[in-house]
């Protein structure tokens, strides 16, 4: 077992709920973590240092980024091979401003069979503070694993930027399911971007919660299936009154047979969402499905849903669904008759469209994600 610990000499004394010392285990649960001894690993990074790297299985090696880079020169060939530094103003400013690699290395080995989830946080605590997190995964050939990642801020922070880069490499016959949760401030810019390379006859299936406000949040996502692999991507999205959120995904199913389901589930409160989902079907055989659902709460906000397939052989076979909608008063109506109030039926009938029966994740995972979803619209409420 290897163990990082976070450097005692820079602390930071909270103040009102600030300062790393102010993470606590209701935060952090509040994203999606669990205990530690019910985790195969476990990685906390709290603004610029690691409060925690962990490992409980000889299967699975985590360790930060820079030392990874030493330790196994053939990462550098993982690094930034999915993801162009300059392709993008704001991932090209985050990338000349740092000078050394942050971020976390995450390998399990071929053949893993883990039996408790991998888990890793991004927290921010300080006011104004600008974090840029770079994160590289690697799920070796045949390996089964479930993930669990978050991010978010201390409750009294609400302005800040952050940025995170993320590449995940998934081998050739891999099983990978994950959930990732964010809750940042009302006020801060975020700015994600994802890619994935999802191997021959591998699963891949995730779900991603975003429901606190936040001023502006962009997130670029890409993903590369091989052939007979398999991706399954389900969000939940809610943007409360002042909150903009951009969506900007692809997936490329370049492989004979590749497979890609993505389902987007919105709910505006006076927010801004606009969601871009592209399937490309580069190779013979191909199949994939868009569906994005809009629900509006009230005549402020917006949500754009732009479903856009793109066929590079005719023998791809792609569709999709779209829709948006205000809330059926006459739902309300009923609700209220019953004895709710008005507030209390909405909610209901915002949870009954985040229903996630449907979605092929374990019992754990959906437990988890209603809970998340539940707690969200009570506090926004």
């Amino acid at each position: 077992m290897t163990t990082y610990a976070p450097p005692t000499s820079t602390e930071i004394t909270p103040i009102a709920g600030l300062g790393h010392l102010s993470v606590t285990a209701d935060l952090l649960e509040s994203i999606g973590y669990v205990s530690e001894d019910q985790a195969s690993a476990t990685t906390v990074l709290v603004d610029h240092h690691f409060e925690r790297i962990v490992s409980h299985d000889g299967d699975v090696e985590v360790m930060p980024l820079a030392d990874a880079l030493v330790t196994y020169p053939w990462v550098q060939d993982l690094m930034f091979s999915l993801i162009d530094p300059t392709s993008d103003e704001t991932l090209r400013r985050a990338f000349e401003s740092s000078r050394r690699p942050f971020g976390v290395f995450t390998w399990v080995h071929d053949g893993a069979r883990l039996t408790r989830p991998l888990q890793s946080f991004d927290l921010m605590t300080v006011p104004q503070e600008r974090q840029f997190v770079h994160s590289i995964t690697v799920i070796g050939e045949g390996a089964e694993v479930d993930c669990l990642s978050g991010s978010g801020v201390t409750p009294k922070l609400t302005h800040g930027k952050h940025v995170s880069i993320s590449e995940t490499f998934v081998g050739k016959g891999a099983r990978m399911r994950s959930l990732s949760v964010e809750r940042w401030g009302r006020e801060m810019e975020v700015h994600s971007y994802g890619a994935t390379r999802i191997g021959e006859d591998a699963v891949v299936s995730g779900v991603s919660v975003a429901v606190s406000a936040i001023r502006r949040h962009v997130s670029t996502s890409t993903t590369e299936v091989a052939a007979r692999g398999v991706e399954s991507a389900h969000s939940v999205v809610f943007a409360p009154k002042g909150t903009h959120r951009e969506m900007h995904l692809t997936t490329d199913l370049a492989g004979d047979g590749a497979h890609a389901e993505q389902v987007a589930r919105m709910v505006s409160d006076g927010g801004h969402i606009l969601n871009a989902s592209t399937l490309v079907g580069t190779a013979p055989g191909c199949s994939g499905f868009l569906e994005c659902d809009g629900l509006m709460l009230s005549g402020e906000g917006s949500i754009d849903s732009v479903p856009s397939l793109q066929a590079r052989t005719d023998r791809a076979e792609l569709s999709h669904e779209a829709s948006v909608g205000m809330v059926d008063n006459e739902k309300v109506d009923y609700l209220m008759a019953l004895g709710m109030d008005e507030d209390a039926a909405r909610d209901l009938i915002v949870q009954g469209f985040l229903d996630l029966d449907e979605q092929s994740l374990p019992a754990p995972l959906k437990e988890r994600v209603a809970d998340l979803v539940a707690q969200a619209r009570s506090a926004e409420m």
